[in-house]
């Protein structure tokens, strides 16, 4: 039944209502894995879930037992470790899986710790029992342990974990784990916690002065260090909020994530491909070739129709711009497509490489296709080129790339550019080839010379400085005449270097055109040092490309489609210049750059057509006949009962109507406007 939309094709698998993750991961999972998926998933936290610490000291366990639990399973590695013998896939398998086991081990052991004595046998119960030490009885030291040959084969078995377990006495551990546990204020809720680095003190009158004798015994007072911040809070409560408040205002670092804006309306002007039919995901699979789809389990049956009719047109227009196969959307039905079934954070929509799926969230998820659609293709010429990963991330594999990568980021100076590059470049030159000439030179003459020495010297260190040919000749001949000593030879060979170097500069003409920085590119890094805490997302190949590429489908189609490239433009922030006065910063190409790259776009899709990685299309087709008579074959409207079949509503449409494009609009109801 058209009317209801269930995931169709292929099952994408990994998608967040299908995962292990309330459960944990175990080593069966794997089966289901690809190895890709295999290297992100398997990890200590999704196979172990962090504990509730707060709430193990709720039910009584003492603080430093559960500091002591804590620290055990920090003492895990967070993920495998390989060795240089695991080349294979399946040895990369079975040492996850090894891993695997052994996370599950130590969770047992320390599950069913719950005392200070308990704690002191977990070593016993984990290290000798499982396998991985044995008690050695020694000649005079008495017993102690020795790793086994399984021990020893096992990655996860560190001397780190070993040392965080193995508790001498109880002494030992109120010193490790409970005094430690106090003074990181381990389990201490944010709103009670001395931010780090600071200190409150209680001023009990004995230990405590002032020299306007204005400290006032019992007080409290906040210290940073061995420098006593402020005095006299009569509660400790205060202190805590005044120092909480200090640091927080010290730590601020004014960075906000950068999320696109959604799409108020979402406006389609191009072709009537759907010719008023409903889509549905078996459309996805026969016109694309998709692989298959999904739906969040949260979106109702409106919202899916309403994302597949958008998606449909929306890649449709894709393949017109491109002018290529619709078959070439899906790379070959190697591609997957989910509308709010793999939502990650607030991402507006990502491109899964683990599964090679597009997923478009319900509402911010619109603009974004055409910029995910990229990152797919990045992926999938990759794995075509022999890349580790995406091919912007190694475009010397394929020249086009390597060409766009560096039309994104570097353009040709203007003449003033490459005068003022000069000019200062023969400056720098100029002023170190005066450093090391009077290293050499001017100290001897000091000593030995005259106030007329001096004078030539001025004069034959201009000429140096001008590039004469010789100089250097002149000036070693000089100072052998005036203090007995010729400048060295290792020296005056460094000196000749610079007096070639000159005297090239002074003999050029005209400065050479290098290039610099773009403007996309320069916007860029800055974008991520206003909106990431540590770069390099912004600024990097993926994303620069896929922001250019969802320009240049805007600029490549005579009219508007907002679900696949309503957010090319989106990408800007308001920051400080350096006036203090407030800029817009564009992290996309704009002008004569978007131009240049939109140009290196043309040759890698003519490129690819020329490898028949994707094939040419004139023309992208609507739906025919025959696919609107079995798509209105049994159709039930989801929109209300009393809404008219599709072929009704296409009966009664006169040619005329037909004129004027179709439009969709995505209203806050999420209905579309037919």
């Amino acid at each position: 039944m058209a009317g209801v939309h269930e995931d169709f094709g292929e099952k994408i698998g990994g998608a967040k209502k299908d995962l292990w993750k309330d459960r944990g991961l175990y080593a069966d999972d794997l089966e289901a894995m690809n190895e890709r998926e295999a290297e992100k998933f398997v990890k200590k936290d999704n196979v172990w879930k962090k504990p509730d610490y707060a709430a193990m000291l709720e039910e009584g366990i003492p603080l430093g037992v559960v500091y002591f639990i804590k620290k055990a399973r920090d003492g895990l590695n967070a993920s495998p470790q390989y060795y240089r013998t695991d080349d294979t896939p399946e040895k990369r398998t079975a040492r996850q899986k090894e891993y695997i086991k052994t996370v599950r081990e130590l969770q047992t052991v320390l599950s069913d710790v719950r005392t200070v004595e308990d704690a002191m046998r977990a070593y016993d119960r984990f290290f000798v029992d499982n396998g991985y030490l044995e008690k050695v009885q020694g000649w005079v030291s008495g017993i102690h342990y020795r790793a086994t040959k399984k021990g020893q084969d096992n990655p996860v078995i560190t001397n780190k974990l070993s040392n965080t377990m193995l508790i001498r006495s109880a002494e030992y551990f109120e010193r490790n784990f409970t005094q430690k546990a106090k003074k990181e204020q381990f389990c201490v809720s944010k709103e009670q916690k001395i931010p780090k680095g600071y200190a409150i003190h209680f001023n009990d009158g004995k230990h405590t002065y002032s020299k306007n004798d204005d400290w006032k015994p019992g007080t409290y007072y906040v210290t940073k260090g061995y420098s006593i911040l402020r005095t006299n809070f009569e509660t400790k409560e205060a202190a805590l909020k005044w120092v909480q408040e200090l640091a927080k205002g010290r730590n601020k670092n004014g960075k906000i994530r950068f999320v696109p804006p959604q799409l108020a309306h979402v406006k389609r002007t191009g072709p009537d491909y759907r010719n008023g039919v409903e889509i549905t995901g078996q459309h996805y699979l026969d016109t694309f070739g998709f692989r298959g789809g999904e739906f969040g389990n949260w979106m109702n049956q409106n919202d899916r129709q309403t994302s597949l009719n958008m998606g449909f047109e929306a890649l449709k227009d894709l393949a017109s711009a491109l002018k290529i196969s619709e078959k070439d959307i899906a790379y070959q039905g190697t591609l997957a497509i989910a509308f709010g079934a793999r939502g990650s954070g607030n991402a507006a929509a990502h491109y899964e490489p683990l599964r090679t799926v597009i997923n478009l969230t319900k509402m911010h998820g619109a603009g974004s296709l055409a910029h995910e659609w990229w990152h797919g293709l990045d992926d999938y010429l990759g794995t075509k080129m022999g890349a580790k990963g995406m091919l912007s991330e190694q475009p010397r594999l394929y020249a086009p790339f390597q060409k766009l990568i560096d039309t994104m980021k570097y353009k040709p100076e203007t003449p003033e550019q490459a005068a003022k590059r000069t000019e200062a470049q023969t400056e720098r030159t100029r002023k170190n080839a005066a450093s090391w000439l009077d290293s050499s030179v001017l100290a001897s003459l000091k000593r030995y010379g005259n106030e007329e020495q001096m004078e030539t010297y001025a004069v034959l260190r201009e000429a140096f400085l001008s590039g004469e040919p010789g100089s250097v000749g002149q000036i070693s001949a000089f100072k052998k005449n005036v203090t007995g000593r010729v400048i060295p030879k290792s020296e005056r060979e460094r000196l000749e270097i610079f007096e070639r170097m000159l005297s090239r500069m002074q003999a050029q003409e005209a400065p050479q055109i290098g290039r610099t920085e773009t403007d996309f590119y320069r916007n860029s890094v800055r974008m991520g040092k206003e909106c990431e805490k540590d770069g390099g997302y912004w600024d990097s190949n993926v994303e620069m490309t896929a922001r250019a590429f969802a320009c240049y489908i805007k600029d490549k189609l005579p009219y508007t489609s907002d679900y696949l490239a309503g957010h090319a433009d989106c990408a800007l922030t308001l920051v400080s210049g350096k006036d203090g006065e407030m800029e817009v910063l564009k992290a996309f190409p704009v002008g004569e750059e978007r131009r240049a790259i939109n140009a290196v776009f043309d040759e890698i899709i003519q490129d690819l057509k020329r490898e028949q990685l994707l094939t040419h299309a004139d023309v992208t087709l609507p739906l025919s006949v025959s696919e609107l008579r079995e798509a209105a074959d049994g159709q039930l409207s989801m929109f209300g009962v009393g809404r008219p079949s599709v072929m009704d509503q296409l009966a009664a449409n006169r040619p005329a109507d037909k004129k004027s494009p179709a439009q969709t609009i995505f209203r806050k109801n999420h209905e579309p406007e037919i």
